[in-house]
C-alpha cells in the first residue's frame, strides 16, 4: 500500500512502537513545557524569539540549497564531516541558544521543512517527513532546554533562590513572587551543551533516517551493521562538530542577548 509517496513498510531497524513512544513522549513533555507561564502561553515565546526562527530556518534554506552544493568535496573528510550537516548544526544550535526555549530547535526544523518543500522537494511523503526532522535533529535539543533554558549553550547556569510576598498598607495587599537568579560557572553544562547538540544532529540521518524512516517512508531498506557503523562514526564527528560551533555560537549569543 503506497499513500502521498509513502510505502509504510514496517520492515525497519528501528520498530516503529519505539519511534511512536518517541514521538508522544517528545510531544508531551514539550506541551507541560509551554504550559502557561506568567499568563503567556506557548512557553512565554516573545516577538523576538519567532523572529529568530524565521530568520534562522530561512538562513537554513540559503545554505542548504544555494551555498553548500557550491562548497567542493574533499574525499572521504566530508563523509562525516558533511558541509550541509555542519551548517545545519551551527543554525539550529544558534536558533536554540538565542529563544532558549524548549520547542525553538523543533520550531525551526518544522519552518525549515515547510519552505524545503514548498521551494523545493514538494509535500511527497508528507506528513512523516515534518515528523522525521522535528524528531530527530531538534527533539533532544528541546528536552535538553527544559532544563538549561535561557542559559542554553553559555558556560552558566541560574540558581532559584526563593520567593518573596509583601503587604502594603492596611486595606489593599499585593502578593508577589520574585525569583532572583544567580550565575554560577558551569563549564561542564556548556560542554555537554554543544556535544548533545552535535550528536543530535550529527546521527538524524544515520540512526533516524537509516533506522526507521527512511524504510518506512521510501520502502528501502538497510543492514543493521551498516546502520549502527554509521551511527557511530557520526557520534564521533558529532562531538567534534559540536564543540568546534559552540564558541561561535556563544559569541553571537553574548552580542545579541
Amino acid at each position: 500500500m503506497t499513500w502521498n509517496g509513502v510505502h509504510f513498510n514496517l520492515n525497519t531497524i528501528i520498530p516503529w512502537y519505539v519511534i511512536l513512544i518517541w514521538i508522544l513522549l517528545y510531544f508531551a513533555l514539550l506541551a507541560w513545557a509551554w504550559r502557561p507561564k506568567e499568563g503567556r502561553p506557548f512557553g512565554n515565546f516573545k516577538t523576538i524569539d519567532f523572529v529568530y526562527v524565521a530568520l534562522i530556518a530561512a538562513l537554513l534554506i540559503v545554505y542548504n540549497f544555494f551555498i553548500s552544493p557550491l562548497i567542493p568535496k574533499v574525499g572521504t573528510v566530508t563523509t562525516y564531516f558533511y558541509y550541509p550537516i555542519i551548517g545545519e548544526m551551527f543554525l539550529v544550535m544558534l536558533a536554540a541558544a538565542l529563544v532558549g526555549k524548549p520547542g525553538s530547535a523543533g520550531l525551526t526544523m518544522f519552518i525549515y521543512t515547510l519552505l524545503s518543500d514548498i521551494i523545493h522537494y514538494g509535500f511527497g511523503g508528507e506528513p512523516f517527513w515534518f515528523l522525521y526532522e522535528v524528531t530527530s535533529y531538534a527533539a533532544i535539543i528541546d528536552l535538553w532546554l527544559i532544563y538549561r533554558g535561557r542559559y542554553y549553550m553559555m558556560p552558566f547556569r541560574g540558581v532559584f533562590k526563593g520567593a518573596i510576598g509583601s503587604k502594603t498598607g492596611d486595606s489593599e495587599s499585593v502578593a508577589s513572587e520574585e525569583l532572583e537568579e544567580e550565575l554560577k560557572p558551569a563549564k561542564a553544562l556548556f560542554i555537554i551543551d554543544a556535544v548533545l547538540g552535535g550528536i543530535t544532529i550529527s546521527i538524524a540521518y544515520p540512526f533516524w533516517w537509516r533506522g526507521f524512516w527512511g524504510p518506512f517512508v521510501l520502502g528501502i531498506s538497510y543492514t543493521p551493521s551498516f546502520w549502527f557503523i554509521t551511527t557511530v562514526a557520526s557520534i564521533g564527528a558529532g562531538i567534534v562538530l559540536g564543540l568546534v560551533v559552540a564558541p561561535f555560537i556563544y559569541y553571537i549569543k553574548k552580542v545579541l542577548t
